[in-house]
């Protein structure tokens, strides 16, 4: 075979690796590993083109330690490799070191092979985003026909891979898509034609981590575009638009707050003691849980509440709903959500669909007819009251997460220098949770879910220090002020805070391939290398 045919055929292969794990991102953590295992095989094709052209292979080791970002990136599997040293649990480690595998081979991989062409560089961005639209559409699709699944639980929408990971990828395509396609009516269609979908999923599922990444992308981006305008005066009117949308969100959420937790009816205000059947009603003051306005447990007569309900269903209300709660709770909350008392009154009130709804476990009537962020919202300040009033915070995804960030603190404070170890942070959870007597159940009881508290009760606070280095490494090096690496340090410093990204194969898969490809050089193709001296070899509608 030719040289030229064999150099083709072989950068063929190259481009289909980069692609397979671009587009698998989105749909599989198979086709991630496979698409990383492509390319080394890509790799061993180019080394022994090498040999075969006498080529010194030093030329490749330059190619890796020109690329700081990458070195630094892959240096970070060092981190439990030296955890091994003060460890327990072995097991656990090695699977540790497998999941942090792809933060030294993709790095490595990306950097050694041959250098991408801007325009294969751009088709793989391209194909990144196709995919994202793609998985979009077939979860939204999911949503539509239904399932229970979906009734338990919104953010079962996303088929593929984690919702929180999913909104991640839905920003980073959102933001690589305004910056090569703005400057154009086509660009400006296929952003439009992109955002509404995906945003309706942001959406839908209530993600508040993407839609906080989201938020903070737009905030970024706007002031980008402020810094580069002539006049002071527009600096500061494309500055204010977004600050004024914060200050509304900001508005918003502060009046939504105090109308779920203004009562309605004081809580020292004169009560009944008895329902009109003469049963004696219990307020439970003593457990404070209010929804919107309404102190969830007053005006409650148990055993009134219970005769009348088996006249309504045949559910025994001490049973679990359709969610998995005990049915009695819904119960009481859907009649508070229907400023309905809990006695037999208030259930001869509710229509055959109530009933429905309750059995399938909805919790209050409003839940019906809100939808995404809104339900999102209302389900936090719940998970909030419940938590204040000394009630468990089991499976309230935001309020457990102050029971990790406790139970994470708690074990920083013993290992504060050196951290558990690679092997034994499981473990240490474990023991964590039992001494600080924690009132979550034991299935809820999980890892930290913040990356840099994970770091540094693993690692210590050396561990930490080199964790953040590594991180923000590619904003110290000549690439800094280039908008992609830009973006995808923010997105991934972001996700840090509220998930531990790099514990699962879809986190640390997005971080090494986009920290990767980001800071990776590019070469310029025959077609590139042809166009007239006064074009610039960037696209034009890359204005950020």
């Amino acid at each position: 075979m030719k040289g030229n045919t064999w150099n083709n055929v072989v950068g063929y292969l190259q481009f289909t690796g980069y692609a397979i794990v671009a587009v698998a991102l989105s749909f599989s953590n198979f086709f991630m590993s496979f698409g990383m295992f492509w390319l080394a095989g890509v790799l061993v094709l180019q080394i022994a083109a090498d040999a075969y052209h006498k080529k010194p292979l030093v030329q490749r080791w330059k190619q890796l330690t020109s690329n700081t970002s990458a070195v630094a990136l892959s240096a970070l599997i060092l981190l439990p490799l030296v955890g091994l040293l003060w460890t327990t649990n072995y097991n656990h480690a090695l699977w540790d070191i497998r999941m942090k595998l792809p933060l030294f081979v993709l790095p490595v991989l990306i950097s050694v092979l041959n250098p991408l062409s801007q325009g294969q560089f751009r088709a793989i961005i391209g194909l990144f985003i196709t995919g994202v639209s793609v998985a979009v559409l077939f979860c939204l699709l999911t949503y539509w026909i239904g399932s229970p699944d979906i009734d338990r639980e919104m953010r079962n929408i996303s088929i593929f891979i984690s919702h929180v990971r999913f909104s991640l990828l839905i920003v980073l395509a959102f933001g690589l898509l305004v910056r090569y396609a703005y400057s154009s009516a086509i660009g400006i269609m296929l952003i439009v034609l992109f955002s509404i979908p995906s945003f309706y999923f942001l959406y839908l599922i209530g993600s508040v981590t993407g839609v906080s990444a989201l938020a903070v992308l737009m905030l970024w981006f706007a002031f980008r575009t402020a810094s580069g305008q002539s006049s002071l005066l527009r600096k500061a009117l494309v500055a204010c638009f977004p600050l004024a949308l914060f200050a509304l969100l900001f508005l918003y959420l502060t009046n939504a707050y105090r109308e779920y937790f203004t009562l309605k009816v004081p809580m020292h205000a004169q009560m009944e003691s008895s329902t009109a059947l003469g049963s004696a009603y219990d307020h439970h003051l003593g457990y404070p849980l209010i929804e919107n306005g309404k102190l969830v447990y007053a005006y409650v007569a148990e055993k009134e509440l219970y005769e009348a309900w088996y006249g309504r269903s045949t559910m025994h209300p001490d049973s679990l709903d359709g969610r998995g709660h005990v049915l009695k709770g819904t119960l009481i909350r859907y009649l508070t959500s229907k400023d309905l008392r809990k006695d037999a009154d208030g259930v001869a009130a509710l229509t055959q669909s109530d009933i429905a709804a309750i059995e399938r476990g909805i919790p209050t009537c409003t839940e019906l007819s809100q939808q995404g962020l809104s339900r999102r919202l209302s389900r936090i300040f719940f998970e909030w009251s419940n938590y204040k009033a000394g009630g468990t915070p089991d499976g309230h995804s935001v309020i457990q997460r102050f029971e990790f960030w406790k139970t994470a603190w708690l074990i920083i404070q013993r290992n504060y220098w050196m951290g558990v170890g690679t092997g034994d942070i499981k473990s240490a959870f474990k023991e964590g949770y039992i001494e600080r007597n924690s009132t979550l159940s034991d299935r809820y009881r999980l890892r930290a879910h913040n990356q840099y508290l994970t770091m540094w009760a693993t690692y210590g606070l050396f561990g930490l220090i080199v964790f953040l280095c590594i991180t923000f490494w590619p904003l110290l090096t000549p690439l800094r002020g280039d908008v992609n690496v830009q973006m995808i340090v923010l997105l991934v410093v972001l996700s840090f805070f509220t998930e531990d990204t790099l514990e699962s194969q879809a986190g640390v898969m997005f971080m090494a391939f986009f920290y990767a490809l980001f800071t990776s050089k590019k070469s310029l193709s025959l077609f590139e290398l042809r166009r007239p001296k006064g074009k610039d070899a960037r696209p034009s509608s890359d204005v950020l």
